[in-house]
């Protein structure tokens, strides 16, 4: 019987080091432009966090980062407190991912929700850079209660 398989993928299982190799370059690849798509890499420029303890935390959170391409379904993080928003994934997808902590004061509320079954919140995060994130409704009252009085007055769409 004949043998169809192309010879590069006869090579390749013939060589699994290359195809874990190829594997983790691709992994790589795609993590840290997906950080660059979404705006996650423009925030790290000017709010990478250096690792302290938040008081309120809440794990395995779905949001959307910039562009349709900054989808986070189920892995990210997210911290809060009287001093700011804490963000970062997990440590597999870190890669153009570093955790950051961006202070209420760069960060703005947008007015009213979004979807028509899951209702969303909209935060503009950094007053330079504006990138949205998308939150749900619940995560964004969880993350109004953490930060108290220092919680960003509500602002029309820009």
């Amino acid at each position: 019987m004949p043998n169809n398989e192309p010879g590069w993928v006869h090579w390749l299982f013939n060589n699994p080091l290359f195809f874990v190799l190829y594997f983790v370059a691709l992994w790589i690849l795609v993590s840290y432009v997906t950080g660059l798509l979404s705006g996650w890499v423009i925030l790290s420029r000017r709010f990478r966090d250096s690792g302290a303890f938040y008081s309120y935390q809440w794990p395995f959170q779905s949001v959307r980062l910039g562009t349709l391409f900054g989808r986070y379904s189920n892995c990210a993080n997210f911290g809060a407190d009287e001093a700011g928003l804490y963000m970062a994934v997990f440590p597999i997808f870190r890669i153009g991912h570093p955790p950051l902590f961006i202070p209420w004061a760069e960060i703005q509320v947008v007015s009213g929700n979004s979807g028509l079954i899951f209702k969303k919140r909209k935060l503009l995060l950094g007053r330079r850079e504006l990138i949205p994130l998308v939150v749900s409704v619940s995560l964004a009252e969880k993350l109004k209660e953490a930060a108290g009085q220092a919680w960003p007055v509500e602002t029309n769409d820009i």
